[in-house]
Parts: C-alpha cells; structure tokens; sequence
C-alpha cells in the first residue's frame, strides 16, 4: 500500500465529492478507491475544511501546514490540491524531501512566470515521477484518441476550434493540454480581444502547434461550465463535447451530389471521464519516470507559453 497525503482539504482535494458519488472527482475518492493507496494525512490550515473532510472520509492524520510534517513521517504519492498561490513553495518543499516519490499537483502547476522558471531546473532533474493534473491527459479514451491520430488515421489536420471558460491559465491550459496530446508541442499562443477576467485571460486566442492551427475562445461570465473542441482533418472531423465525457468521430463519405462529399457520424463513444482522479491516480502509479517526465516536460512548456502570453497583453 501507498502512503497517501493531501496538501490541501478543500474541493478539489476532498470536498466536492462522497464515498458514495458516481464519480470520483476529489483526491480523498480517489485514494480511497484505489486499492494499491491508503489516505492516510491531510495538510490543511482550515479547522472547517478539516472537520468536513474526516466527517466524509474518516479519520486521517492532520497536519495545519507543510513545515509541521517531520522527515520522519514518510509518504509515498502527494497530492498538492492547496491554493495555487501555494503551490510553490508546496512543490520546492516536496521535491527537497527523501520521500513523496509521486507528486501530483492541480493545474495551474504555479501562479506566475518567475515561479515557473525558478522550479525549471528542480523539476526537470528530479527523480521524482510528477504530474499536473490536466485529467483529459491520463483518460484511456483520450489517449488511445491520440494515437490514432499520430498514427495518420484521419489524415493531415485542417484545423480546430474551441471553447471554454474561467480563463486561459486556470481552464484554457485544459483545453491546451488536449491540443498538445493530439498535435504536439505549442509554437505560438496569440491573443485577440483579450481581456482580464478572474485574475487571467479570457478572449480569443490563436493556438499554432507542431502538426496543426486554431483557434480556441475562452468566455468570461457564462452561468454554466463548457468546454468543447472540434478538429478538422483531411478524412474527417472530431468533436469532444460534454467537456470531455463525449467524443464523437464524422467520416467523409460521398454527397448525393457527384465529386462532392459530406460527414457522418461514424463512432461515439463515452470517455468515463468522470473518474478523472482515479484514471490520474492510476497512470501515476503505473507509468514509467521517463513517461511522466516526458508528459510534466511537455505541460511544463504549455504553463511557459501561457506566462508568455499573459505577459503580452498586461506586460
């Protein structure tokens, strides 16, 4: 068994789901589900967050803050689900420790540019296997989706257009991710009408990437969540919807007009996404440091070009 410890108890670390959930979108579920990890401390400085966390999970171990944790008191897997204003010193503390040789941090990996490349170094040439959490990443459906396109199934990309909320940084970096997992490393981020909104960006932006172009809007005060996708390739067209919970895949076939050709739903499939903690939980367990590496490389570069970014329209 694992030794699991949460740094911070909040939403996404415990509270915004149950044991007895559908889903299993906290950290808490997630550790308590999987069988190979136990939850066994907390990290959080709030007496209500913590007296609401054991209230739904049990008893676990409590520490108020990061510095309380003594080098005798060892864990394996370390979630770092605390405010992302500290995730840096979170992450700095972590990667000096001899243990929590698996760290996964909630996106964004940091709050600003100079953070960033202070950990550059640390992070690249540590030994530890560490991941953000960018979920779409660690999803069976997604991944396989991948590989058929790197594999040239549905021809040369044409194009993509997305949407999503809550700002280029926090959700946008989502959306980015995906784009980055099916055409490769960004090149350029351009913003158009962006604005500030929610401590970020929101906007349009366009996105050019290694093996293909777009374009992704980023909405500022919609009621609701989004987050939606559609690609262009030569053969065919591919729409994520439902924030990921759905893919659905057109192929060309002929129009009843002679030379000329429309789409038609070819596949559906559901992506079981709402598991997304677990899913991430797994891949971390299971998957090589140099597979890791290469992922935390790559959505490393995603956070640089969104500094950058930020950097251009409020310099």
């Amino acid at each position: 068994m694992y030794k699991a410890l949460i740094i911070g108890a909040g939403s996404i670390g415990g509270l915004i789901d149950s044991p007895t959930s559908k889903t299993v979108a906290s950290h808490a579920h997630a550790y308590k589900k999987h069988p190979d990890t136990q939850l066994y401390a907390i990290c959080e400085p709030s007496e209500l967050n913590v007296f609401a966390f054991m209230e739904r999970w049990g008893e676990v171990h409590h520490y108020g803050s990061i510095d309380e944790i003594s080098t005798d008191e060892l864990y394996d897997i370390v979630s770092i689900s605390s405010p992302t204003k500290s995730h840096f010193y979170d992450l700095i503390t972590l990667l000096k420790r001899s243990d929590s040789s698996m760290i996964l941090c909630e996106k964004p990996l940091v709050a600003t540019q100079e953070e960033l490349s202070s950990l550059s170094t640390l992070l690249m040439h540590s030994d530890k296997k560490i991941l953000v959490h960018f979920v779409r990443r660690y999803n069976s459906a997604f991944i396989n989706l991948a590989e058929r396109i790197q594999k040239g199934e549905f021809g040369k990309s044409l194009g993509f257009q997305g949407v999503c909320t809550k700002g280029l940084l926090h959700n946008g970096s989502h959306m980015i991710a995906v784009l980055s997992h099916f055409l490769g490393n960004v090149t350029s981020i351009k913003p158009f009408r962006a604005s500030f909104c929610h401590d970020d960006l929101c906007g349009d932006f366009g996105i050019s990437l290694e093996r293909g172009d777009g374009a992704i809007s980023v909405l500022s005060h919609p009621p609701y969540s989004l987050f939606e996708i559609t690609f262009w390739f030569e053969t065919g067209v591919i729409k994520i919807l439902d924030g990921g919970d759905k893919i659905e895949i057109y192929s060309r076939v002929p129009s009843t007009y002679e030379g000329y050709f429309s789409l038609a739903l070819q596949e559906s499939m559901t992506t079981n996404l709402s598991n997304y903690a677990y899913d991430s939980v797994e891949f971390l367990l299971r998957k090589s440091k140099e597979t890791c590496k290469n992922i935390l490389s790559e959505h490393f570069h995603i956070h640089k070009m969104i500094f950058q970014t930020l950097a251009k329209v409020y310099p």
